[in-house]
């Protein structure tokens, strides 16, 4: 496979495949516990239905982020890659800044034909990166709410502050990676461009939403602020290139 390697290599589908089926299945399980618990309380299953169908509504809109996801992702590495890490537990924006990080390492970049060695890095740096979260969450989260709780109950002003200033700081990372480039090659600058207009667009389903009383834009900002975005890439890599 090394000296014929290729990101879409058949056993890379399999591989994929296999996990892939292996979440679904436990998906399909606990639905069915779901549901026979909700029997038992005595839920009418119209209501059960009602609900069913009200989160399959609610899934179409990450969906769709999922799957520009994996696209925005086929270029560099392929389908199964993507594939696996947007199906189970990863998203587009970790997964972008992870492989970009190992790419820089590996002194290539996204868009260039990997070895299967910078393939394997890419896809380990990836991986072990988001199991952190997985580990830390149970370990820590509840008693790091539970210090922010504290202080909101202290000082609600300072509380909020706080919940903010955290928030503030996760979107200026990323805005500072999309920003980095900007003065150094055209697609950095690109990358800046695409950025101020996912900014506008979004500011714009805002205003819907908050004008016009699009409930729904709530769910669909996201995925229409990417569709556009990443649209407005072909034109400003003419105009900058």
């Amino acid at each position: 496979m090394s000296s014929n390697f290729s990101v879409n290599h058949p056993l890379l589908f399999i591989l994929a495949g296999l996990a892939v089926i292996a979440v679904v299945a436990q998906s399909a399980v606990f639905l069915k516990k779901a549901l026979d618990r909700a029997y038992e309380l005595g839920f009418e299953k119209a209501k059960v239905k009602k609900l069913i169908t009200s989160a399959i509504i609610f899934t179409i809109a990450p969906a769709i982020a999922i799957g520009i996801g994996i696209i925005t992702l086929y270029g560099s590495l392929g389908l199964p890659l993507p594939w696996l890490r947007l199906s189970v537990v990863g998203a587009i924006v970790y997964e972008l800044s992870a492989a970009d990080a190992a790419c820089t390492s590996l002194g290539t970049s996204l868009g260039n034909t990997l070895t299967a060695q910078q393939f394997t890095t890419i896809a380990w740096t990836m991986t072990i990166g988001i199991t952190t979260g997985l580990v830390l969450v149970p370990l820590f989260a509840e008693k790091t709410l539970d210090g922010v709780a504290s202080i909101g109950k202290k000082d609600r002003k300072w509380g909020e502050l706080f919940t903010t200033s955290i928030f503030i700081g996760l979107i200026a990372t990323f805005v500072g990676v999309g920003l980095s480039g900007i003065t150094v090659d055209p697609e950095g600058r690109v990358s800046a461009f695409v950025l101020i207009v996912s900014c506008i667009v979004m500011g714009i389903c805002g205003i819907l939403r908050n004008k016009l009383g699009w409930k729904w834009m709530n769910d669909y900002a996201l995925p229409i602020c990417m569709v556009i975005a990443m649209a407005s890439a072909i034109p400003l890599t003419a105009w900058l290139g």
